[in-house]
C-alpha cells in the first residue's frame, strides 16, 4: 500500500501537516492541494496556525505552501511552526528566527485580542493573534510579537533583559519597556526620512544604546539580533 505523502492531524492550535520528506516538492505541493480540495467544507471558515513535521521547508516552500492551503480551502493560515520555529506568514522570508534563546521557545499564544485592562504575563515569549488596546498590559521574560496594532503597555524582557525586541503589526502605544530600558521610542534614522516609507508596515523595538529604536522589519532588524 503507497505511503500517504500528506496526512492532516488536528492539534491544539490548528492542523499539523506530516510531510513526506523523501519524494519532490512539487509533488507535495499537488498532493496538499488534492488534500485541502477535499477536505474544504469540512475545514469550513477558519484561521489557524499550520505545524509541519517530516520535511524540512525553505521560507520560500513555506509561502508556497501556505498558498496551496489557501487557493484550496477557505482557512487563513496566520502562523507556521517548522522546526521548533513559530513564524508571521507576513513576515515569512524577512526573519531568521523569533527565538534565540530557551525562554523565547514555547511561547504563550493569545488567541485574539488583550482587552481594556487585561493583563498577560507569561515566563517565555507571548504571540497575540490581534491587537493589545489601550489599558491592557502585556508583560513578557522574552519577546512580545503582536500581529495586530500595539495600543496598551508592553513589557518584553522582564524583568532585565534587554536583548529582546517588540514586534507588532502597528506601534501606537506610549508605555513600553525591554529589559529596564523604557522611554520615547525613536524611528531608525535612515528610516525616518525616506520618502516612500509604508505607513503600515509590521515594526520592530529593540534596544539601541540604551534607547528603544524601531525599525521596519523588512529591513532585516531581527537578523541582527543575537
Amino acid at each position: 500500500m503507497a505511503k500517504d505523502s500528506v496526512v492532516l492531524k488536528s492539534n491544539k492550535y490548528g492542523l499539523t501537516l506530516q510531510l513526506d520528506g523523501t519524494i519532490p516538492f512539487e509533488e507535495l505541493i499537488r498532493s496538499v492541494c488534492e488534500k485541502f480540495a477535499a477536505s474544504k467544507d469540512f475545514f469550513g471558515n477558519a484561521s489557524m496556525i499550520l505545524e509541519t513535521m517530516g520535511r524540512e521547508l525553505s521560507n520560500e516552500e513555506g509561502l508556497i505552501l501556505i498558498q496551496a492551503i489557501e487557493l484550496n480551502s477557505n482557512i487563513k493560515v496566520i502562523l507556521l511552526h517548522e522546526n521548533n520555529e513559530l513564524k508571521d506568514t507576513r513576515m515569512l522570508g524577512q526573519i531568521d528566527r523569533f527565538y534565540a534563546e530557551d525562554i523565547f521557545e514555547n511561547a504563550k499564544i493569545i488567541r485574539g485580542s488583550v482587552l481594556k485592562t487585561d493583563e498577560v504575563r507569561s515566563d517565555s515569549s507571548i504571540i497575540i493573534l490581534g491587537d493589545v488596546k489601550s489599558k491592557a498590559s502585556v508583560v513578557a521574560k522574552g519577546n512580545i510579537i503582536v500581529l495586530g496594532c500595539l495600543e496598551g503597555n508592553a513589557y518584553a524582557g522582564y524583568p532585565d533583559n534587554s536583548g529582546c525586541y517588540i514586534a507588532a503589526g502597528e506601534v501606537h502605544s506610549k508605555t513600553v519597556q525591554i529589559g529596564n530600558v523604557s522611554g520615547e521610542i525613536k524611528l531608525q534614522e535612515k528610516w525616518l526620512h525616506r520618502v516612500r516609507k509604508k505607513s503600515n508596515e509590521p515594526v520592530g523595538i529593540t534596544v539601541w544604546n540604551r534607547e528603544l529604536l524601531a525599525e521596519p522589519l523588512s529591513s532585516g532588524l531581527l537578523r541582527r539580533i543575537k
